[in-house]
């Protein structure tokens, strides 16, 4: 194929955005920002429960039936992104500092009273009580680690592989991380406006205009938000107590470790 029509081939390729939305980690302003941007041409949607999972094709399926469309986001879905020959898939992924994740699920758990055993539990305890209940009992574990190594370690077609240690679930880290190397679009939930930020020039490469206007994590349930991740990470340490905190960190390893690394990459 003549080099000019292999440029018209990748012109006509269309380009959306999949937005992986983790629970607590600020998707819900993102999303408001994608409206914003897209209004009806950004589709948010998940199954009819909370443990469905959307895979690599039935989200193909889902961008290729709604082809005006130019965002997606759900927070069942998972990467790595699907393979198409009519569009590219775009991901944005959003991670946060493990520690203070759990702090925000305990909080919202706390308030959403929901009936969830998670919900009872953060209404019933303290927030020190609710993290070692949590990393002692079998279900609520998942809770309390590693989640988010969970949720970005997945292969196509299949979530992490998962194993159970005494203290902390063990997912893989490997394909965690060949899943973020893959992601343009990655950001912080602390750093949230400045990495937003950098979602125009990235996009405007692909054809997609997004402006980051009003880009602001809207985190109702964290009144110290405004705080450095230092400070916040002081005062959890100090509800908690050294030998608890001390618990709840060795539990997340493998979160602190993909935090440390997103950190390094957007600050590099």
């Amino acid at each position: 194929m003549p080099a000019d029509e292999q440029q018209g081939v990748v012109a006509r390729m269309r380009h959306v955005i999949c937005h992986y939305h983790i629970y607590k980690n600020s998707g819900t302003s993102f999303d408001r920002i994608l409206r914003a941007n897209y209004g009806e041409r950004h589709i948010s949607f998940d199954g009819p429960f909370p443990y469905f999972a959307i895979n690599q094709q039935e989200l193909a399926r889902i961008i290729q039936r709604n082809p005006k469309a130019k965002a997606f986001s759900s927070h069942q879905t998972s990467l790595p992104p699907p393979c198409s020959l009519e569009f590219t898939a775009h991901p944005v992924v959003f991670v946060r500092h493990p520690i203070l994740r759990i702090y925000s699920v305990y909080r919202y758990k706390r308030e959403e009273n929901d009936a969830t055993l998670t919900s009872i539990n953060a209404r019933d305890m303290d927030f020190g009580d609710w993290c070692r209940h949590s990393l002692a009992h079998a279900q609520e574990i998942v809770q309390v680690s590693n989640a988010q190594t969970r949720t970005l370690g997945g292969s196509h077609g299949a979530v992490s592989l998962i194993r159970r240690r005494e203290r902390s679930m063990e997912y893989d880290l490997v394909q965690a991380r060949r899943n973020i190397a893959g992601v343009e679009l990655l950001a912080r939930t602390e750093h949230f406006e400045q990495d937003v930020a950098r979602f125009r020039a990235v996009l405007q490469r692909h054809g997609i205009e997004f402006d980051p206007s009003g880009a602001e994590a809207h985190n109702v349930n964290a009144s110290d938000f405004s705080l450095t991740v230092e400070d916040r990470l002081a005062r959890i340490e100090a509800e908690l107590g050294e030998e608890t905190y001390a618990r709840v960190v060795a539990a997340n390893a493998q979160d602190l470790a993909i935090y440390a690394e997103v950190c390094a990459r957007l600050d590099g």
